[in-house]
């Protein structure tokens, strides 16, 4: 098979190897008292690391090759910041390795210590055609652990949503506000649409629409002139009302209009860009969705509440698109499971960012207590996994789950997931 320096650090950092009875290449007993600190910068791979060899107490470095010889192909023999590297290890040994004063460096071979059943175990998890590398195993695995990597993962699913928003932050000079809305209009566009509906957020005139917050039609005028999505020449009247209003505004306060392209291909129509737009104006018009409200929000309940709107809207109440027109009239209020994504990753993201950002730890608090409570999310990952018996009782549950596929399983970042460690670590 073929083997990996991460996966011999990992082998290394757990000490999946047999401990008793290891030589050096030149025949010493060796012995290791502490495997070290893993290094995630740059300079040997394991920091103050601690070895008996020839009777002696050795403490500094260790550093990890496939071969030996890769350690003068890396030019480690005249970097002086790898003359501590007390140990070099390696899973073939092919050449001496010298350190930059001119002295040779003890060599373990990894690969003469660890067992089959563990690079057999790690070989099918690598080469297999399933999704979930470990699949078969699932099963095995104590519930209690899934539950417990899965509310880590929903954190860090968070943190990664955190880093985003503390850009548009960073983007429009920390005004909270403006941020909160260009990540509404983020969250809108759903995956499909997100960087476009996120470049309208940045475009839309902050000072103007707040000026008209009141006034729905001049709102939605801004909204569909700046996403580029009105059609002169249709016989809609709304429809000419509306490109003669967003004509003036532009004229008068020299807006932009977006670059990107919106996409439909394979979108159910209730997901159209054009309805999308008109569900963010209402919701703008209705003047609750501030950082005050948010982060007064103290119940799902009171979180729902702030995404329900009731107008059905002047013109596409009864369309599909522009120029499309539907059998018959459609509302244009969000669904509940709409609501409840909405929830997820406005409301609750902002909530651990602003709290993160100000080091307001309640408010991160009352994120993952959302997160709690509102019910797992329905799609093809979730049902996935709960085919192996994983718990998928709360949102905080169904996010760690697609965290798990999309930055582990589908990675094949297996040597960094707590479950592929569990089953790695097995006799």
């Amino acid at each position: 098979m073929l083997v990996t320096e991460n996966l011999m650090q990992f082998i290394w950092k757990l000490r999946l190897f047999r401990a008793n009875g290891l030589n050096s290449t030149d025949g010493e007993p060796l012995a290791v008292v502490h495997v070290g600190q893993y290094n995630t910068d740059s300079g040997p791979d394991f920091l103050m690391s601690h070895i008996r060899y020839k009777g002696d107490d050795w403490f500094g470095h260790v550093e990890m090759h496939i071969q030996s010889s890769d350690w003068d192909r890396h030019g480690h023999q005249e970097d002086v910041a790898y003359n501590n590297v007390i140990l070099h290890v390696v899973w073939k040994n092919d050449k001496v390795s010298f350190r930059n004063d001119g002295t040779s460096i003890p060599t373990l071979v990894l690969s003469e210590y660890v067992e089959k059943h563990l690079l057999e175990r790690y070989s099918a998890m690598m080469n297999t055609k399933s999704s979930i590398p470990c699949e078969f195993q699932l099963g095995s695995i104590d519930l209690f652990k899934k539950s417990m990597w899965l509310s880590t993962l929903a954190i860090e699913r968070l943190e990664m949503k955190v880093q985003q928003m503390l850009v548009i932050l960073k983007q429009f000079n920390t005004d909270w506000e403006k941020t909160l809305w260009v990540w509404i209009c983020r969250c809108m566009g759903l995956k499909v649409n997100a960087d476009t509906f996120q470049e309208l957020g940045e475009k839309l005139p902050w000072s103007i629409l707040q000026k008209y917050r009141s006034n729905l039609f001049k709102i939605e005028a801004l909204f569909f002139g700046i996403s580029r999505l009105l059609i002169q020449g249709q016989e809609s009247e709304y429809m000419e009302r509306l490109v003669g209003e967003f004509e003036y505004q532009k004229h008068i306060h020299g807006i932009e209009t977006i670059y990107g392209v919106w996409k439909r291909m394979r979108m159910r129509p209730y997901n159209f860009p054009e309805r999308r737009i008109t569900q963010l104006a209402l919701l703008f018009s209705k003047n609750e969705l501030g950082v005050a409200k948010i982060l007064a929000v103290d119940d799902l309940e009171a979180a729902r509440k702030l995404f329900k709107i009731e107008s059905p809207g002047d013109y596409l109440g009864g369309y599909l698109s522009f120029g499309t027109k539907t059998k018959v009239k459609t509302s244009l209020r969000l669904g509940k499971e709409t609501i409840d994504t909405l929830v997820i990753n406005v409301i609750i993201v902002f909530l651990f960012s602003y709290g993160k950002y100000f080091s307001i730890q309640s408010y991160m608090d009352k994120a993952l207590d959302l997160l709690e409570q509102l019910p797992a999310e329905k799609n093809v990952v979730v049902r996935q996994f709960a085919q192996y018996d994983w718990p998928v009782q709360s949102a905080l549950q169904s996010q760690g789950i697609l965290q798990l596929k999309r930055f582990y399983c589908d990675r094949k970042r297996c040597l960094h997931c707590s479950i592929g460690t569990e089953i790695l670590k097995r006799n």
